[in-house]
């Protein structure tokens, strides 16, 4: 019969309506990350809405689920110091979740549509900081580290380089930086850090020798703690995020007359590894999947290019025939 067909169609089964979700969106094609974030995102408000209201999402509970409910979560998600950029992120997959349950015809009406973004303008900031961003040259990296030394530093003076230190050693994003622990200080020491990275998968990326010298230097004067306490704090003592670097890191580039942005350091890395190893290599240290992607990365300078023109293997030649 055709309501054998339905997917929705039960007398006495309660249909789970997460899994169903991400199994429609598996069938679309949406990268495995994608479907654990959004998965894990859709039971976190599950388990919110089992402590608030008593609610799980299956299929005979959904309808009780309000655009008011919905509304009073986002604004949870406000109280409890969420950056805009995630709870953004979290009405993102709602409207989509119920979206698809509207659709499917498993709910009457979308009670999502309440939901709207909200407009970042600490985000926009930063994009108008880092338009047109280049690759780092070794003397403006120099610059940069002077600029911070002094004859007293500030803890936070030690911080920031060790940051630039860990950033060109690693290629590591801001987001991995602030998300660093104390019990990862011995990873960087052996050269290999395992953190999560961009889309939510977690994996080894290698660190450079010279980083773990400038952890030392700052952990000296920011003194020892448990192994789960940040490794970056903020001048509060919390946790350093990216707002905070960024702020912090614009000011040191802008002392030293140098374009701003986080995201630099990791073009700069990846530059100088392309073009001392190449392009596959250069794409494994940034943890891309595609080498077209790490080319967005990679950069030459004005000497860089004469460089190359006058080391062809012709060059010598042609160098020769001039001077007869």
């Amino acid at each position: 019969p055709a309501e054998a067909l339905n997917p929705f169609h039960r007398e006495d089964m309660l249909m789970e309506l997460i899994p169903l979700y991400l199994s429609h969106i598996e069938a679309e094609g949406r990268r495995p990350a994608t479907i654990v974030h959004y998965g894990e995102t859709l039971r976190r408000f599950e388990a919110w809405l089992l402590a608030a209201h008593g609610l799980t999402l299956i299929d005979q509970n959904i309808e009780r689920v309000s655009g008011l409910l919905l509304s009073e979560y986002v604004q949870m998600l406000y109280a409890n110091g969420l950056k805009i950029s995630t709870r953004n992120n979290y009405i993102i997959v709602l409207k989509e979740f119920f979206e698809f349950m509207n659709g499917a015809g498993v709910i009457r009406g979308n009670p999502s549509s309440v939901l709207h973004c909200v407009k970042d303008n600490d985000k926009k900031e930063m994009e108008v900081e880092e338009v047109d961003q280049k690759a780092y040259t070794p003397e403006e990296i120099s610059r940069l580290l002077l600029s911070i030394e002094s004859r007293n530093p500030h803890m936070n003076d030690t911080r920031d380089r060790a940051i630039i230190a860990l950033f060109l050693g690693s290629a590591m994003r801001a987001t991995e930086v602030c998300q660093l622990n104390l019990a990862h200080v011995e990873q960087i020491c052996k050269g290999s850090v395992y953190c999560q990275r961009k889309g939510g998968h977690w994996k080894n990326i290698e660190v450079a020798d010279f980083v773990y010298p400038h952890i030392v230097r700052y952990l000296e004067q920011r003194g020892s703690g448990s192994p789960e306490e940040p490794l970056f704090l903020s001048a509060s003592g919390a946790r350093l995020n990216r707002k905070a670097l960024w702020k912090s890191m614009a000011t040191r580039q802008k002392q030293a007359q140098l374009a701003t942005g986080l995201h630099i350091f990791r073009h700069t890395v990846l530059s100088a590894v392309d073009h001392g190893g190449g392009s596959a290599l250069a794409r494994d240290v940034g943890g891309h999947k595609s080498v077209a992607t790490t080319n967005r990365y990679v950069h030459t300078s004005k000497a860089d290019r004469h460089n190359a023109v006058n080391s062809t293997p012709f060059g010598a030649l042609l160098t020769r025939t001039a001077q007869k």
